[in-house]
């Protein structure tokens, strides 16, 4: 019988699913002030997982495994069902219902790829899920999504093609993607990394919801000069 010490890990694991379960029943209750924090609290729990198996030193294949099976639900489901909500308003149901479908499929199987070979690399091979879903939450809260879908139609329509095709394309592919994943925190091997949080920061400070419009170019731009 497995210890509780092995099993806690595992545990918070649990937790990333159910708030990502929960975020979706909320967003279906159109009650997406909750299914914001379902997705924050999920996030925290998937962070913490991996923290907490390392710490304990309590790392398995089976928690590994748990763990992308959750982020199929916070970070493949939620972000799709999300991305579907905000889009049905200004598109057609078989566009929204589409380019979510593409989402949600590509992010199973940068899951499932990452489950049955994981990169030694010390970077992402491909867009991480919890990136993704942190994008496409963030770019439907700015006032320009809002005002594209409004005021240009044809171009709102063109701009969320390309986005799902970037998200996307860049999930299931092997371009590498920044982590923010610290082993150690000297500047010199973690400066993309300091470049992604600190644009954050002042992007939050400055932009609010605008962040988006910072934290996307930079984190494109930075997982550009990672060294293949």
């Amino acid at each position: 019988m497995l210890s509780l010490r092995a099993q806690a890990a595992n545990f918070i694991t649990l937790l990333n699913a159910l708030f990502g379960f929960l975020g979706c029943i909320a967003m279906i209750q159109e009650r997406f002030d909750l299914a914001l924090m379902a997705l924050i609290a999920a996030a925290i729990a998937d962070f913490l997982d991996g923290f907490v198996a390392r710490i304990l030193k309590v790392e398995s294949a089976f928690g590994t495994f748990m763990d992308s099976m959750a982020d199929v639900i916070s970070f493949g489901l939620f972000p799709s069902l999300w991305w579907y909500f905000s889009l049905s308003e200004s598109l057609s149901v078989v566009w929204a219902t589409g380019l979510a479908s593409l989402l949600f499929v590509c992010a199973l199987f940068r899951l499932v790829r990452f489950s049955v070979y994981p990169s030694k690399s010390i970077h992402f091979e491909g867009l991480p899920t919890p990136a993704m879903a942190l994008f496409v939450v963030l770019i439907t809260q700015t006032e320009l999504f809002d005002q594209m879908a409004y005021f240009t139609p044809v171009w709102f329509k063109r701009a969320v093609v390309l986005l799902t095709l970037l998200f996307s394309g860049w999930m299931v592919s092997k371009i590498p993607a920044i982590s923010l994943k610290f082993k150690e925190y000297a500047i010199k091997t973690n400066a993309l990394r300091y470049l992604v949080i600190v644009s954050a920061v002042v992007g939050f400070v400055l932009l609010k919801e605008e962040l988006v419009l910072v934290l996307l170019p930079t984190y494109i731009f930075s997982s550009l000069l990672i060294k293949r």
